[in-house]
């Protein structure tokens, strides 16, 4: 609202010289309450003043008996009563003239009403006067350089505060700010094409009418001077949060409030220089581009928080944010490619949500990221070439999706690369040997995958390699002997794939291995005989193979191994006394094979055992009556050839008992 006034504003104000502490009463209209006695004090003449005091007295007389007399006929024009009224006019409308100019350079510098306020000028009343003097100068020409007469009262009646004509509308700036979203391409057209009679509004629509008529903040108040790029911010959050039902967050603290938006739940922010245009200076010419410090949006952090909707367009305009979180929610609909345009991004987690179609191209834009995260999604399609330009990716999750096709070869120029995850997925094709030219990886995992073909070596340079989960695909071939070139792995697991051949000694050389998993293979020949020796191992299974030959000794050398897994071979030999001192064992199977020999009865002392499987073989003897009483035993699997006619072993609490012509669970023969 303008702080202008206009000299009709004042209306009929009335000076009265009769009663300096009377009010002015508009209803009071006779002519005793609007005659006054004017003295004029400049007058130094003795004789004069009694002849004319003398004079005005006959005349006030005359007057008061109802004569058409004037009282001050024959005085000068500045003595008189109708004169000095318009000299005192004159000055007051200088005085409102000065206020006005006052007002309106004060004005100028603010940004709308917050900056009025700050300046202490109310624009919903009227400037109050300076006291005006009662006594006429001494020339004709009024001044108001030397105030040295006494006050009287003067009354400006009250008006209601004075729109501002001039000001922009709300249409208009709504119209205004649409039309700049639209050209610096924050939103698009179709977002504000589906408003009409009956028409929901869009999330679009409904943050520019908030942001124009409901914000408590008023940053788009007449005549503001609020930075464009600040009320894009604004608009954004307020987009994504109608977009989101922001309404049934877990946490929405502060969102919609008249808090600076980097204080909403979630939003974090840094000082940092923007263009300082507003949105009505967009467009016009400068000489320079003005900047100014603001607050602007660096991360948001969003996870977990009940959002539910689809991610908007809109996002893409937070080009300063550097961590985009939110994961574990209900947000559905297609990744917008907007995305590409958050050029800051250090780490997008979308993780756990309900987003469907493919993963955009645009993302090969985020030349900053390092972590990119999309696993438990319903996304599909096949991975796009352009993620082997972020060079200084660290991290990708792209695992439990729906995503078919190849790897791409262009991953190999992920130099950065320590976290591949693509498992879970239905690739096809082979694994690509550019792998191996990602000599930062640490962590692969592509199993539970259609892949196929062979192991490439490349793939075995990896000497940061700690992880590497290849199983469940339909990968052929022999393991190579370049596997020797994983100096850091840790756990390896390549079961239920088609590999052949025997196991490469070079195995036993791995010395930080712990996890070793080959089964569900063709693999032929012995174990190993140093498998294990490097004192590390806590689980091996080598199940459902061809393997022949006995358990090496070796893996004494790992006491604290938990699992042996070399059920469904032909291993022969008896069960190695050794194992009793496998204290912190979980797990023996060696079902099916070709052992044969007593239950050695030192294997009571394994007291933390949940899975043993004896059965289809030659062993005889009695199950340590000390299992029987393991509560971990009783509540997992304990099998044993205990059934039949003659049972080759005897077990009183076996629950899995197998015979040559039946089999048993708990006692009890099935047929």
């Amino acid at each position: 609202m303008s702080n202008s006034y206009t000299s009709a504003s004042l209306g009929e104000s009335k000076v009265s010289t009769f009663n300096p502490s009377a009010k002015y009463d508009p209803s009071v209209n006779d002519a005793k309450s609007r005659r006054q006695l004017v003295i004029d004090p400049l007058s130094s003449d003795d004789d004069s003043d009694e002849a004319l005091e003398s004079q005005r007295l006959n005349a006030l007389e005359e007057f008061e008996d109802g004569a058409n007399i004037d009282p001050e006929e024959g005085l000068p024009f500045y003595q008189k009563r109708r004169g000095k009224l318009i000299i005192a006019v004159a000055a007051i409308v200088l005085i409102v003239l000065a206020a006005i100019v006052a007002v309106g350079l004060s004005s100028t510098g603010g940004d709308g009403d917050a900056k009025s306020n700050a300046s202490g000028i109310n624009s919903n009343s009227v400037p109050t006067l300076p006291p005006f003097p009662t006594e006429a100068p001494s020339t004709l020409r009024p001044t108001i350089s030397e105030p040295e007469y006494s006050p009287i009262e003067y009354i400006i009646p009250s008006a209601p505060p004075i729109p501002n004509v001039s000001g922009p509308s709300f249409d208009s700036i709504y119209e205004r700010l649409v039309t700049m979203l639209k050209l610096r391409g924050v939103t698009n057209e179709v977002s504000f094409t589906s408003v009409g009679t009956g028409a929901a509004k869009t999330s679009q629509v409904r943050a520019a009418e908030w942001l124009v008529r409901s914000d408590p903040l008023r940053l788009l108040g007449a005549n503001s001077k609020t930075p464009l790029a600040r009320v894009f911010q604004r608009y954004v959050l307020v987009a994504i949060y109608y977009e989101l039902n922001g309404a049934n967050w877990k946490n929405n603290d502060g969102w919609l409030s008249d808090d600076h938006e980097c204080r909403w739940y979630g939003v974090s922010c840094a000082d940092k220089t923007i263009p300082s245009t507003s949105l009505f200076e967009a467009g016009q010419s400068q000489i320079g581009q003005l900047t100014t410090e603001e607050q602007v949006l660096v991360q948001l952090d969003l996870e977990e928080n009940g959002l539910s909707g689809n991610l908007p367009d809109e996002i893409g305009s937070l080009s300063d944010c550097t961590v985009l979180s939110v994961y574990g929610n209900d947000i559905a609909g297609t990744l917008p490619s907007s995305l590409g345009q958050m050029v800051a991004l250090n780490k997008l987690w979308l993780e756990d949500n309900e987003f469907s179609g493919s993963l955009p191209s645009e993302i090969g834009y985020l030349r900053n990221v390092d972590d990119l995260s999309f696993y438990e999604n319903q996304i599909e399609g096949t991975l796009p070439t352009e993620l082997g330009q972020l060079t200084r990716l660290e991290r990708l999750w792209a695992n439990n999706m729906r995503i078919t096709g190849r790897i791409p070869t262009e991953f190999g120029m992920l130099s950065k690369l320590e976290n591949l995850y693509l498992d879970v997925n239905f690739l096809s094709g082979s694994i690509p040997t550019e792998l191996g030219l990602t000599t930062n990886l640490r962590d692969l995992r592509l199993f539970r995958n259609g892949l196929g073909g062979n192991l490439p070596s490349e793939i075995f340079s990896l000497a940061n390699l700690e992880i590497a989960y290849l199983d469940t695909n339909k990968i052929s071939g022999t393991i190579p002997k370049e596997i020797s070139g994983l100096l850091s792995i840790k756990d390896l697991q390549l079961f239920s794939n088609k590999l052949s051949g025997s196991i490469p000694f070079q195995i036993s050389s791995l010395d930080n291995l712990v996890v070793l998993r080959l089964n569900g293979n063709d693999l032929t020949g012995n174990i190993p005989a140093l498998l294990g020796s490097n004192g590390k191992f806590l689980r091996v299974t080598l199940s459902d193979n061809r393997l022949v030959g006995t358990i090496p000794d070796s893996l004494q050398d790992s006491s604290s191994i938990r699992r042996i897994e070399v059920d469904d071979n032909a291993l022969v030999g008896s069960l190695p006394e050794w194992i009793s001192k496998m204290k912190d064992l979980l797990t023996l199977n060696v079902a099916v094979n070709r052992f044969e020999g007593s239950i050695p009865s030192s294997f009571s002392a394994l007291q933390q055992l949940e899975e043993v499987r004896l059965e289809r073989n030659d062993i005889s003897g009695e199950v340590p009556q000390e299992w029987c009483e393991l509560e971990s035993l009783s509540n997992g699997m304990l099998s044993a050839d205990c059934g039949g006619s003659e049972p080759e072993v005897e077990c009183s609490c076996c629950k899995l008992c197998i015979g040559a012509t039946s089999t048993t669970r708990s006692g009890q023969r099935l047929r």
